[in-house]
């Protein structure tokens, strides 16, 4: 709040102070600082400590007993005139200032924090909330947060909370909706300021993100949550280790904490350490096995580490719920391909083309595959289909028409020397653009940025860059949007004629 000269001349009177000369500037930065904190008060998301005891029975029985004199007391004092105590003149004019300027506007301000104050069956379903949405039953923190909410409508740190958890479900709008109610904020404790780092997670302030998580995990250094937001904001900046480290402290905190799982599996995947990330997610379907997702990553690095058999397990398990999944879909294809199975590899490969018509490596996968079965005519349309599609990668497209072509079928000591179109889908996860939004758990663009080199809360949280402004309108592609990177955005891979 600003104080000016008029306002500290007009509070010394009502205070009945005089003031000296240079007293007003001196008392105008004061006050106004003390106002300022009194406005963060107002403000503030804090709930009762979750051990404090039952505000009950702390009054002693109301017997007479003798008092001490004004003489004893006033001797405790560090200053004393007649029968009252001396205090300095600030303390004075902090309490007519606050009584005559922020009254009014404060008892309006407190209605709304208040509730959650009073409310403990409201906390108790917020952190409810928390808790299932870090354990992985996601549909289930949503409700439960939105009943927190609708006992304490303007609790902005449930707000915060249910962002991610909306956020996760796919449901982008709504959770951008209660992030920027949640980081209009000022919080002062541990959960509070989490809240609001996941609201600027899901707004794409990742440095702001980053500055909210470390003060969480200062403020309360075992809440698991600081500590996996943290190891999310590292993951989508690409600092891959950093990101695992907080990872690993939030598992120790919690260690049913699935999202922290499931973030650290894709983290592993970025680094190429796919039997890690297998491990992740085997912990991820065990503790939450309504997890179908789990299930599509966990095929992603069986395929990675040639166990195609697993691979197809997991696929076809996760499209059981996802039936239309593109990836899934064309994954599954080139697991089939490599175990031989041409005619599932076809099958599946004409479903993704039928779900997007555009995809030009779908068509050169399924001309491969075709070229496999004998079917030359269907192999070479194919094949022309994806040329005129995918243009960048023509002259790799050709040199498999020109053997398809020329040859039915040469035995393989006859073929021409393999020729690999690119990376296959799931390789080189660290490749992705600057600023690509990508498929799966709470994609986030690469962005550049200073954040703690150590285990939060070791070192603060630098200013990072502003993302570019065009990620703003980008949208994360549903279902299941956790706070990390994991997907490329498109297939960059055909497979070749062995």
């Amino acid at each position: 709040m600003t104080i000016t000269e008029e306002d500290v001349v007009r509070i010394a009177r009502l205070a009945r102070l005089e003031l000296g000369p240079g007293e007003k500037t001196l008392f105008q930065g004061q006050l106004g600082r003390i106002l300022e904190y009194v406005e963060q008060l107002e403000a503030s998301e804090s709930g009762p400590a979750p051990d404090a005891p039952a505000a009950e029975g702390f009054l002693r029985e109301d017997v007479p007993a003798a008092t001490r004199s004004a003489e004893a007391l006033l001797a405790n004092a560090p200053a004393a005139e007649g029968a009252y105590f001396k205090v300095p003149k600030v303390l004075a004019l902090a309490l007519a200032a606050v009584l005559a300027l922020a009254g009014p506007a404060a008892a309006a301000g407190r209605k709304g924090a208040a509730r959650g104050k009073s409310d403990p069956e409201g906390l108790a379903l917020m952190r409810r909330g928390i808790q299932a949405y870090m354990e992985g039953r996601f549909d289930e923190g949503v409700d439960v947060l939105t009943q927190s909410l609708a006992r304490n409508p303007t609790w902005k740190t449930a707000s915060g909370f249910r962002a991610i958890c909306l956020w996760t479900t796919g449901d982008v709008e709504g959770a951008r909706r209660d992030a920027k109610v949640a980081m209009a904020m000022k919080p002062l404790d541990a959960e509070a300021h989490a809240a609001r780092g996941f609201a600027h997670f899901v707004s794409r302030q990742l440095s702001a993100a980053a500055a909210d998580f470390v003060a969480s995990a200062r403020l309360n250094r075992k809440y698991a949550p600081a500590y996996f937001g943290m190891g999310s904001v590292l993951s989508s900046q690409e600092r891959l280790q950093e990101a695992l480290t907080n990872l690993d402290l939030a598992l120790q905190l919690d260690s049913k904490a699935v999202t922290a799982n499931i973030v650290r599996g894709t983290v592993h995947e970025k680094l190429r350490e796919f039997r890690k990330a297998v491990d992740d997610y085997n912990r991820v379907l065990k503790l939450a096995p309504d997890f179908h997702w789990a299930r599509h990553y966990r095929g992603r690095s069986y395929r990675e580490i040639k166990e195609y058999k697993k691979a197809i397990e997991d696929f076809t398990a996760f499209l059981k719920s996802n039936p239309d999944n593109e990836q899934a879909l064309y994954l599954r294809s080139n697991a089939y391909f490599l175990t031989g199975k041409y005619a599932e590899a076809i099958a599946d490969l004409s479903r993704v083309v039928a779900i997007n018509p555009k995809n030009g490596l779908a068509y050169a996968n399924r001309g491969l595959a075709y070229a496999e079965t004998g079917e030359k005519d269907s192999a070479l349309a194919d094949l022309r289909r994806a040329k005129q599609l995918s243009p960048a990668k023509a002259d790799k497209i050709q040199a498999q028409m020109d053997y398809v072509a020329s040859s039915q079928r040469k035995s393989e000591d006859k073929k021409p020397a393999e020729v690999e179109i690119t990376g296959t889908p799931g390789k080189d996860l660290s490749d992705a653009k600057p600023g690509q939004v990508t498929t799966g758990i709470a994609a986030e663009p690469d962005l550049p940025g200073e954040v703690p080199l150590e285990p939060l809360p070791a070192e603060e949280a630098a200013p990072a860059k502003p993302p570019p402004a065009d990620d703003k309108e980008k949208a994360p592609t549903p279902p299941a949007q956790l706070p990390m990177d994991i997907e490329p955005s498109g297939y960059d891979d055909l497979l070749i004629l062995r």
